[in-house]
């Protein structure tokens, strides 16, 4: 058994007022559930924090100003349509400023030694949004705002690990010429947005700081833990990440209603667990988990305790798992970025 890592929770009862909706899946519930789950499970575990709004120059940092005041407009309006499959309550304005200013704390309070490893519960999620629009439920992009503090505040090598279901395309599309943010994503390519193929590799100064692995129907845990095991630690050697930031998507799992894969929470926790490996416990970056996608709440609820326990030191389920396609998609992404000599030669 390794040793637990000190464990912080941004956990706020306040983002449960972002209403999507009757038939939205990126419902108030998926956090109730959760939190339920840790009141029973883990009951005085861990360090918990409210959250804190981000302020108007950190989200601006991101957004642009007449996208911002569109977004503040909707506290006006009992419910509003921002995109076609974005919609915001009279609320939500305040809630992802919340969202946003929740990941920002997490990040601060790990880099000044309060917590080795941080959970951010946060709704909306935020790593579709763009600067200038929302989009696939996202308002804000929460992890790109804080990953754009921390550059501001002194960091050179923020690490973004990104294994939603769906690419996120709004971290890579702010982070996609810059070498201070690497960002790290296993993705269905054929699902929404359809974009971070294979050949997306970062452009300019950011050439070779952009990793896109793109998974077909029905990969499923020993597929992409073996992924992630081929390729993530000599990410994280080469590039000494003085943060990982993970965006933590959960509708990968199996039975999530907007899946095509076929991982389970077991898979979660061993994906918890490296990255528990390579950071805190390894080269001493700390980690941030910021909630994004996950739409069976129950499922969500288990992916997150086995993601917990992993990080308590319990071992995972998938120790020793292994796959040849896990394999054979590592080495796909070696020979794509072989060229570039960022992370491998």
């Amino acid at each position: 058994m390794v040793p637990p890592l000190n464990i912080g929770i941004i956990r706020d009862e306040r983002f449960l007022r972002h209403q999507t909706g009757l038939s939205h899946p990126e419902t108030p519930q998926r956090l109730s559930v959760v939190h339920r789950m840790l009141d029973y499970d883990f009951a005085a575990s861990f360090r918990e924090r409210s959250a804190e709004p981000a302020t108007l120059e950190q989200v601006e940092a991101l957004h642009t100003p007449d996208y911002v005041r569109m977004v503040i407009a909707t506290a006006r309006r009992r419910f509003t349509n921002l995109a076609a499959d974005t919609t915001a309550s009279s609320e939500s304005c305040f809630t992802s400023f919340l969202a946003a200013g929740a990941c920002i704390r997490g990040a601060r309070e790990l880099l000044a030694g309060d917590y080795q490893a941080a959970l951010a519960l946060v709704r909306p999620p935020g790593h579709h949004a763009q600067p200038a629009k929302a989009e696939g439920f996202c308002i804000l992009n929460n992890l790109g705002i804080t990953a754009l503090e921390l550059v501001r505040r002194g960091l050179k090598r923020v690490l973004i690990v990104d294994w939603d279901l769906h690419h996120g395309n709004g971290l890579q599309k702010v982070f996609y010429e810059s070498p201070e943010v690497f960002y790290f994503s296993s993705h269905h390519l054929h699902s929404y947005p359809h974009t971070g193929d294979w050949e997306e590799a970062g452009a300019g100064a950011g050439e070779g700081y952009t990793v896109n692995l793109c998974l077909p129907p029905g990969a499923d845990d020993n597929d992409v833990v073996e992924l992630y095991r081929q390729l993530l630690p000599t990410v994280v050697e080469r590039y000494r990440p003085q943060i990982i930031l993970v965006a933590a998507g959960f509708d990968a799992h199996r039975e999530d209603p907007l899946s095509n894969l076929s991982m389970s929470a077991a898979g979660f926790g061993a994906l918890g667990q490296l990255v528990a490996d390579l950071g805190p416990r390894g080269c001493g970056a700390p980690v941030l988990l910021a909630l994004e996608g996950g739409y069976e709440p129950t499922d969500l609820a288990e992916c997150l305790r086995q993601v917990l326990l992993a990080w308590q030191g319990d071992p995972t389920m998938l120790e020793r798992a292994s796959s040849d396609r896990g394999a054979q998609w590592a080495e796909q992404a070696r020979a794509v970025h072989r060229r570039y000599g960022v992370w491998m030669d």
